[in-house]
């Protein structure tokens, strides 16, 4: 069962990080009752355990063990924290799960939904990204001889991204994007004086857990940067930054993401700002070099 205290500093853990730590420890139909309060939330404040059982061909009792799987009391606190989510956001009718047969063939009401969706996100993380997280997270890079970046599948290049801008500002950077036994050469090859940072979304994966181990048994700073998982993965990093995305499967959106690791390359150069225009000097003058070089062996 979920521990909603471990979070102390934090206010309460979100349904969605309730479920990704429980997960494992669900049996298959409580983990069914626990999907489908988290795809039907709207739904779930007027219905009774009796008609959600129905729905899902189950018991009440199956229902009622799975609120309190997730760590509720009951029922009626898994429903109290759902109509408290509702009413906190800025667009209350916004749906942020709906699918693409929802949005119909219209372009105008695509753009016009991810737009309201991103600014809903960006809106909600305000809620779930402390300063005192954030600048520990910087201090932690700042301090660092080199970051180590774990980006798997979509995340990939997202990692390498922020490895490349760190490495504009004359800071050693290094992305990780290896699966299987691939990961063996990137895991020996952290060092003292590392920190390392983890992108891990919606459910952790045995390479994001073995790089935080990997990460404490070196006795690094880790960073983990997620929507969900900070609960399902206490204890396996130094300090986590929690934005939500949403979407599913491969239509993600991961401009959140963007922003948290724009946050951080600002708030470095803000804390050596000598160093970072300095560096972006240089890095223009290496660049009308280089153009000057290709004209000249071209004419």
């Amino acid at each position: 069962m979920v521990n909603a205290t471990t979070t102390k500093s934090r206010s309460a853990p979100s349904l969605d990080e309730r479920i990704a730590a429980a997960r494992a420890d669900l049996s298959p139909a409580e983990e069914r009752v626990a999907s489908f309060f988290s795809e039907h939330r709207e739904e779930v404040m007027f219905l009774s355990a009796v008609d959600i059982a129905a729905r899902l061909d189950t018991s009440d009792a199956t229902v009622i063990r799975a609120a309190q799987s997730l760590g509720y009391s009951g029922l009626p606190a898994l429903k109290a924290e759902l109509r408290d989510a509702l009413r906190s956001r800025a667009t209350p009718t916004l749906r942020l799960g709906r699918s693409l047969e929802d949005l119909g063939d219209d372009p105008s009401v695509v753009l016009e939904h991810v737009l309201a969706t991103e600014l809903q996100l960006l809106h909600d993380a305000r809620k779930t990204l402390r300063n005192a997280d954030f600048i520990h997270a910087l201090q932690l890079i700042a301090g660092a001889e080199r970051v180590v970046i774990q980006g798997l599948g979509p995340n990939a290049p997202l990692a390498e991204y922020f490895a490349a801008r760190l490495r504009r500002m004359r800071r050693a950077a290094v992305s990780v994007g290896a699966r299987g036994q691939g990961l063996a050469d990137a895991l020996i090859d952290m060092r003292k004086g590392d920190v390392v940072i983890v992108l891990a979304y919606d459910r952790s994966s045995p390479e994001a857990e073995l790089t935080l181990e990997r990460a404490r048994d070196l006795h690094l700073g880790s960073i983990l940067l997620t929507d969900t998982l900070g609960l399902a993965l206490a204890g396996q990093f130094t300090v986590a930054l929690t934005a939500h995305r949403a979407g599913g499967g491969m239509f993600h959106l991961s401009a959140i993401t963007v922003v948290v690791l724009d946050a951080l390359l600002f708030g470095l150069a803000e804390l050596d700002r000598a160093g970072a225009l300095a560096a972006a000097k240089e890095l223009q003058e290496l660049r009308v070099r280089i153009d000057d070089h290709i004209k000249g062996g071209a004419a």
